[in-house]
């Protein structure tokens, strides 16, 4: 039998301190919607190899007078470890990218769980990627 690899990455603990979820009476899963993503990471620096990465997810109805099914805000704030034999190049890369990708997998996952039980049954928000967020942040500091 041989080992299964481990990721250079390990999600060390998540927690979602936000949890809003409304059921929007006369709701219509054709209804457009505002979907915004925000995001923020820092190192953690009593621990090299480890970061703090916080994730916000909402979803609204654009117009209130033709509701979307459901009115959500999810925040999830999570630490990661990258090995500490990585390139200190590729270190914060795979920590944010792939962070971020892990903590939003979680984040689906509690919609779907919270819109099971709701009146219009669950929802399934899109994938989405996190490739962009360290052009946007490197962006933020050259300004």
């Amino acid at each position: 039998m041989s080992l299964i690899p481990i990721s250079p990455l390990q999600l060390k603990s998540h927690s979602f301190p936000i949890i809003r979820l409304q059921a929007m009476p006369g709701g219509k899963n054709t209804s457009q919607t505002s979907f915004n993503r925000n995001v923020s990471f820092i190192p953690l620096p009593e621990r090299p190899n480890e970061w703090q990465l916080e994730l916000t997810i909402k979803i609204a109805s654009v117009d209130p007078t033709n509701p979307f099914l459901y009115d959500l805000e999810v925040m999830v704030i999570g630490i990661v470890e990258v090995r500490a034999e990585l390139p200190e190049e590729q270190k914060k890369q795979i920590a944010v990218v792939n962070g971020f990708s892990i903590l939003y997998g979680a984040v689906r996952e509690m919609v779907i769980n919270l819109t099971c039980r709701s009146p219009y049954g669950p929802l399934t928000i899109p994938t989405i990627t996190f490739t962009g967020v360290l052009k946007l942040d490197s962006e933020k500091f050259s300004a």
